[in-house]
């Protein structure tokens, strides 16, 4: 088996660094007890009538313990977010904050007015959603405002007027907005998505019961033309939305049955600053706070204005382990958009973040014509990763004394949480992983103990299924089972039980 990529990187780096307090073991071809045990996994017909390819690697010698085609470029979906977090925590640090900032030119004056203009300068905060927006204008309350004479302007700056997701042109997604396909903004509210309430109204053949859970103002639009069904019938709610010169419009279609619980549905908004600028306006109505001037897009001064307020986002860490235990497609981009910002300076784009996963891989070891790289969170079909470029980012994070911990932490406990928590249930936590999946493609990388107390990373990926997911599923837990029993040494009285 050849010996390429991954383990050029592993002899240069990984036992370079002191968390490997070993000598450098030598390259070894992979070992006879994990090709016996492994071998029935890649003789299953998903690796004849698929695409597929896996690498595992011994995290304690660096050694490649078991591979099939590991260095074949394939689409990784969502197990792209493996590179997106790691790039961060070592480009940004576990303890960066988001923040959005409230600015003035202006001074509040003994009867409460604030004498100029305010402004919201965003700094692209994943996780601001709408109780924080309440919060921030009450304590703009509490520092005495009751009217701004003058406009309130909304800084978009940090990442800029791009709020496409790069990458992911599937018409019928454009059209409809799910939530897993968001905008991406400097200033975003609600992970950029509308929550809208649907429940029976009053009568039966009357309207439904629709409601918008954070109004906007004419930004977005609620059409009403869903009914009330008999107690019993079958719900059947349709959403079509429409984008019309900065609104987005939901039309609401189809009936549900008198009785029946409130059902909570989410689509994307359209512009993730003006459904921002809608939200604050209606807010600061609600604070009873007037506004004599108008509400537009625009820069926060570099001179002549001073700051009222910052709200901080949770650390890094933490809103990692939002992205990458619920495979959060929002919080990717915006992550990778702000390590292209604070790498590369404003405003932050997909392509300055995308340099930044670029020049990891690079200082890896490996070489760039090897990968593709389309966007942070993996929705793509022309992004190529192997599973040996996987498996040198899970090494070096497994490695890494600074960040290593909030990596792993900010994956998914087979059994316990995230997406793998109906998995692997009767062996909790002893693996972590990222999945990722797109239609006829699914994939898994992380990390499994093994029964002899060994730690091993793998990247088991799959494209062009033929059948069903849940056979890859199946497949990709039956190799963790396979893992769970190794015992490199069975006659070696120190091996772990």
């Amino acid at each position: 088996m050849p010996i390429r990529t991954f383990r050029t990187a592993i002899a240069v780096l990984a036992f370079a660094l002191p968390s490997f307090a070993f000598a450098d073991p030598p390259i070894q071809a992979p070992s006879a007890s994990l090709e016996e045990v492994l071998a029935p996994i890649v003789s299953d017909r998903t690796f004849t009538r698929s695409d597929a390819a896996i690498q595992v690697v011994n995290l304690r010698t660096g050694e490649e313990v078991f591979a099939r085609d590991a260095d074949r470029g394939l689409i990784p979906a969502s197990t792209m977010k493996v590179l997106t977090a790691a790039t961060a925590l070592r480009t940004l640090g576990p303890s960066y904050r988001f923040k959005t900032e409230i600015w003035s030119d202006g001074r509040i004056d003994a009867a409460g007015v604030l004498r100029g203009n305010l402004y919201i300068k965003g700094g692209a905060d994943p996780t601001l959603v709408v109780e924080k927006l309440w919060k921030l204008i009450f304590d703009l309350k509490a520092e005495g405002l009751t009217r701004i004479d003058g406009d309130v302007i909304y800084d978009e700056d940090f990442f800029g007027p791009d709020h496409h997701l790069v990458g992911w042109d599937k018409p019928e997604d454009i059209a409809r907005g799910p939530s897993y396909y968001p905008p991406i903004g400097a200033l975003s509210l609600n992970f950029n998505t509308a929550a809208l309430l649907v429940g029976p109204g009053a009568e039966i053949g009357g309207p439904a019961r629709v409601l918008l859970e954070t109004p906007a103002g004419e930004v977005v639009v609620v059409d009403n033309q869903a009914t009330t069904s008999g107690r019993g019938s079958r719900a059947r709610i349709g959403i079509e939305r429409e984008v019309e010169g900065g609104t987005t419009t939901f039309t609401v279609t189809g009936s549900t049955p008198s009785g029946n619980g409130v059902d909570r549905i989410y689509r994307t908004i359209d512009d993730p600053a003006a459904h921002f600028r809608g939200a604050f306006e209606e807010m600061l109505a609600v604070h009873g706070v007037a506004v004599s001037g108008s509400h537009h897009m625009g820069s926060t001064p570099a001179d002549g204005a001073n700051k009222l307020l910052t709200l901080r986002s949770p650390p890094l860490a933490a809103v990692l382990m939002d992205m990458n235990k619920l495979s959060n497609n929002f919080i990717a981009e915006t992550v990778l958009r702000t390590v292209g910002a604070e790498t590369y300076g404003s405003p932050g784009t997909t392509e300055s973040g995308v340099q930044a996963v670029h020049d990891y891989l690079v200082s890896l070891g490996i070489p760039e014509e090897e990968f593709t790289l389309v966007n942070g969170s993996g929705l793509s079909r022309s992004t190529r990763i192997a599973p040996s470029h996987l498996t040198a980012v899970l090494v070096d994070m497994a490695a890494d004394r600074r960040v290593g911990a909030e990596f792993q932490s900010s994956l998914a406990i087979a059994g316990q949480d995230g997406t793998l928590w109906r998995r692997l249930r009767d062996e909790p936590g002893r693996l972590r992983g990222k999945t990722g999946t797109i239609d006829g493609i699914h994939c898994l990388a992380g990390y499994v103990e093994a029964a002899d107390g060994e730690r091993y990373a793998f990247a088991f990926l799959v494209n062009d299924v033929s059948g069903g997911i849940w056979q890859v599923r199946e497949l990709h837990d039956r190799f963790a089972r396979e893992m769970f029993l190794v015992d490199a040494d069975p006659d070696d009285e120190e091996a772990t039980p």
